[in-house]
């Protein structure tokens, strides 16, 4: 079985990988055929794009606040302190706690 149909095989990161660092080995190696090379390429990049989709936060569907649909991303995202989250940090003791609840910090 070849690196391409491997990569195609592949599910886990660990194995993408793997797959992806020989890829580039017979890349760099000098005594491998043009084939070789070719069906390395085509592996790398594969697995270059099977791991980059598993790393990535999907978003959610967030339900709708004035007629507008609203979205959040899940997984292991943060909310990221903004100039609203500063502002209300600084409105007062229920303003700091909502700011602890919505961020974590």
């Amino acid at each position: 079985m070849n690196l391409f149909e491997m990569a195609k095989a592949a599910t886990t990161i660990m194995h993408l990988g793997n797959l992806a660092a020989n890829a580039a080995k017979v890349l760099t190696d000098p005594d491998s055929s043009p084939d070789d090379k070719k069906d390395a390429s085509k592996a790398k990049r594969l697995a270059d794009k099977k791991i980059s989709e598993k790393d990535k936060n999907k978003m959610y569907n967030g339900g709708m606040a004035h007629g507008r649909k609203h979205m959040y991303l899940g997984g292991d995202s943060s909310v990221q302190d903004n100039a609203g989250l500063r502002a209300l940090k600084a409105s007062g003791p229920k303003g700091m706690a909502a700011y602890k609840k919505i961020t974590g910090k």
